[in-house]
């Protein structure tokens, strides 16, 4: 019953911190960032992009969450800022590679490296130790995470 209890504290104290770490560990303000207009989810796939090279839309879609209708989209609007274009398979035309242009590389490049500095002014006021212990917790956390996901765990 102890523990129980302990573990309702910890998640009331999770509730109150996991929104300033999100917030201060996602990318603040994008369109402030790089002057262009580009929301939070377009910045995941562009990122995603960048990592993996070329993806098809169902790729993108598996990896960020979000529905294939939703995902087309998304990427329509891209396609039309000019960060990604969309090239047909040649061996197979059903399937349709999307790929960063020169200016999405760019995009994602100067945004990854200005979330890096401002990730890095809050890692800089940890000690060594509390760094190395906030990635090894961050670690387990996800595997159990990933572990849960995987197990199929219901709410």
């Amino acid at each position: 019953m102890r523990k129980r209890k302990e573990l309702y504290g910890c998640i009331s104290h999770l509730d109150n911190l996991l929104p300033v770490l999100i917030k201060h560990f996602q990318v603040p303000d994008l369109h402030k960032l790089v002057g262009i207009k580009i929301t939070f989810q377009q910045y995941l796939a562009l990122n995603i992009l960048i990592k993996k090279g070329r993806c098809m839309i169902s790729d993108l879609s598996k990896n960020l969450g979000v529905a294939l209708s939703t995902m087309t989209e998304l990427v329509n609007r891209l396609a039309k800022k000019q960060f990604v274009k969309k090239i047909k398979d040649y061996k197979d035309r059903r399937i349709v590679w999307i790929n960063l242009t020169e200016k999405g590389v760019k995009i994602i490049q100067e945004i990854n490296r200005k979330k890096q500095k401002h990730i890095l002014s809050v890692l800089e006021r940890l000690t060594e130790k509390e760094r190395q212990l906030l990635i090894n917790i961050l670690r387990k956390i996800s595997q159990v995470a990933k572990r849960i996901e995987v197990e199929g765990i219901r709410i």
